[in-house]
């Protein structure tokens, strides 16, 4: 995956950091896949079988979002990646950025993760959900915006 972010930079662009997302895009699919043990267990085993089954779509979209969507910091822009099937690239350089801030939950702030948006002037704006050290992201763009306006 690296070898396909390095062909989108431009020379003498460097990596800075890579958000990616947080283990809690798992927690609703275990959840569910819970209820549908305990309902095999205590109800009856073909509705658990039902439940269970329905619950491999969240399973497939957890997974998906997890080992697909990244958020890319480099010395000169902003990258986004999301999607299997249909990808949706978007980039920003730091020029375009109007600005930068997280949605925070209160489980997010105990569990360490947010939502990332950034805003650009016009109608750009990349926002990514669940973002594990979003602060720690968005300091890392800020500092980068000052060090690229002082270049």
């Amino acid at each position: 995956m690296i070898d396909k972010i390095k062909s989108l930079l431009t020379e003498n662009e460097e990596i800075i950091g890579v958000g990616r997302i947080h283990w809690v895009v798992f927690a609703p699919s275990a959840i569910y896949c819970l209820v549908a043990f305990l309902m095999a267990a205590f109800f009856h085993p073909l509705v658990g079988g039902v439940i269970l089954f329905l619950s491999l779509y969240p399973i497939y979209n957890a997974f998906i979002a997890y080992w697909m969507t990244y958020l890319i910091l480099t010395n000169k822009k902003v990258l986004s990646r999301q999607g299997f099937l249909s990808r949706d690239w978007t980039r920003m350089d730091f020029d375009k950025i109007e600005n930068a801030y997280l949605e925070e939950p209160i489980i997010g702030r105990y569990l360490g993760y947010a939502t990332v948006v950034i805003s650009g002037i016009g109608s750009g704006h990349i926002a990514i959900a669940n973002i594990a050290n979003g602060d720690a992201f968005i300091k890392a763009l800020e500092q980068q915006q000052v060090k690229s306006k002082a270049a």
